[in-house]
This record gives C-alpha cells, sequence and structure tokens, in this order.
C-alpha cells in the first residue's frame, strides 16, 4: 500500500490538539490518551504523523470527552474550513488504514 501524508495543508498539525487533550485530562503520553479516546494507539500515532486525519468518530470522541466544540477542537488543530467533508477522509484509503489498526489492536488483546 503507498503511504500517504496529509503535510501539505496549511497550518493543519493535529499534534496540538492531543498536546492540549493530554494537558486538560492531565495524562501523561499518547497511551494514555488512546485509552482515554478508546482508540489503539497506533491509531493516535499515526494521526500524530499525520499519515492520516483526524477522523470524524474521532473528532467526536475527542469532544465527548473533552467538553469542547468539534469547531474548538478543529481549529486547535488548524482545519479552518467551514465543512467537513466525509469524502476527503475516504478518498485516501482511511478506512481500510483504520480497520486494519483496530484488527491488530484486537488481535492483540485477546493474546
Amino acid at each position: 500500500m503507498k503511504k500517504q501524508s496529509i503535510k501539505s495543508l496549511d497550518g493543519y498539525d493535529p499534534n496540538r490538539v492531543f498536546n492540549a487533550l493530554i494537558h486538560i485530562l492531565g495524562l501523561r503520553s499518547d497511551t494514555r490518551l488512546a485509552r482515554a479516546l478508546e482508540v489503539p494507539y497506533l491509531l493516535v500515532q499515526k494521526v500524530r504523523r499525520m499519515e492520516i486525519p483526524v477522523t470524524p468518530a474521532l473528532l467526536i470522541r475527542m469532544e465527548e470527552i473533552s467538553g469542547w466544540s468539534a469547531r474548538t477542537l478543529r481549529d486547535l488543530m488548524g482545519d479552518r474550513r467551514r465543512k467537513f467533508r466525509f469524502d476527503e477522509v475516504r478518498k485516501m484509503d482511511v478506512d481500510e488504514i483504520i480497520s486494519e489498526i483496530y484488527a491488530t489492536a484486537a488481535s492483540k488483546k485477546f493474546c
């Protein structure tokens, strides 16, 4: 599978929102953030490296645990678009990547 990057978006940096969440939740690492978000650590790692974008489901989960609005979270990331387009996420085969991440995480849990 060809590795894709989303670094071309001007000013977009999901690390800022992850760092803010770690700070307000009083966490110490990305591993604990992943547990709080109830997602595999690999997903947080790939988003941090900007290999995949923040998905709508992850954005909603961040909204639930932080109490901040989705607009505030997107502003922290530098995402200035007025609308979140689901097609942009689907074009990048992110669904396949995320399914693979969840499958790997599930197999490690039951070992």
